[in-house]
């Protein structure tokens, strides 16, 4: 029986019809390969890491040291919404995620007078190129042209 010849995904109902059909012993093939074919979403059912107290109060440490959440969420092999999680239930106040402070729009305004492109002065700064050129807009920066063009 071939009933999925042209289904790259087939749909749920499908998957259920061809593998009733399988185990009633008839063979169900597409394309001359078995017709239940990989689902198009991931099914892996990643597991939750789990913290042990002494985990929760190195990684509050380490935050509170100066680390920031992403280099955390690497460490403890967890997702950043997950470490804000453990800092709030440990009453640790999250940092302000501002990175463009007045005294950095300065130096980046000073760097890009200077001929520097907004993707070096983001590399100097550790923030992105386009925050960069927000930041240097808002400012009154005229912008260069990227390609050489006369605006």
């Amino acid at each position: 029986m071939r009933l999925a010849d042209s289904l790259s995904n087939p749909s749920a109902p499908l998957l259920r019809l061809i593998k009733a059909l399988e185990r009633r012993g008839e063979t169900v093939r597409a394309l001359g390969e078995s017709a239940v074919a990989r689902p198009a979403v991931a099914t892996e059912i990643k597991e939750n890491r789990k913290l042990s107290p002494r985990e929760v109060t190195e990684l509050v440490v380490a935050y509170q040291q100066g680390a920031t959440v992403s280099a955390l969420s690497r460490r403890f092999g967890m997702h950043r919404q997950t470490v804000n999680h453990h800092l709030a239930r440990a009453g640790v106040a999250i940092r302000s995620q501002v990175k463009m402070t007045p005294s950095r729009v300065a130096k980046a305004k000073e760097l890009y007078e200077q001929g520097w492109s907004a993707r070096e002065i983001g590399r100097a700064l550790d923030v992105c190129a386009s925050t960069v050129s927000k930041k240097l807009k808002r400012t009154g920066v005229k912008i260069r042209d990227t390609h050489g063009r006369e605006k």
